[in-house]
């Protein structure tokens, strides 16, 4: 799926580790149908807000699903997530967590239009956090053909 040109991750990781196991034994084992059915929504619109519409992120990252439920094993987490989409911007925990996510927009020279607010928001907490802007491999897997060497190509 291609990804909108402007989309500009960048990855918040605090020092603490917290176990997968721990985080999903958190979930309850049923959810609230509204609940399930603004999931449903907010997928279908982050499939588009990545491709097209970057400017829908925040709304498309809204969560009702799984963070609340995970706010007694990162705390931090939660609120840093908290503050940032404060601030417009897209931000949820990445995974089971506790690192953080934001999607943001590439604003030139490597730097995003989330800057200014992660810097704001992470120079008021007392935690640790590692920042890490990845990029995007905008062509996805692809398959090559290897030769053992000394083997003849097939015709």
């Amino acid at each position: 799926m291609p990804t909108h040109a402007d989309l500009a991750p960048v990855v918040l990781i605090p020092e603490i580790r917290l176990a997968t196991s721990t985080a999903r034994g958190l979930l309850p084992a049923t959810v609230p149908h509204g609940d399930a059915a603004f999931a449903a929504g907010r997928a279908a619109l982050l499939v588009h807000a990545l491709g097209e519409r970057p400017d829908l992120l925040l709304a498309a990252t809204e969560d009702r699903l799984h963070q609340a439920y995970r706010t007694p094993a990162m705390p931090d987490s939660l609120d840093l997530v908290g503050a940032l989409r404060a601030r417009g911007v897209a931000a949820v925990v990445s995974g089971a967590g506790p690192t953080v996510l934001v999607l943001a927009r590439a604003a030139g020279d490597g730097a995003t239009d989330a800057d200014d607010a992660v810097r704001d928001v992470l120079s008021g907490t007392t935690s640790r956090w590692h920042t890490l802007v990845p990029g995007l491999d905008r062509d996805g897997a692809t398959v090559e053909r290897v030769l053992r060497r000394g083997a003849a190509p097939d015709g």
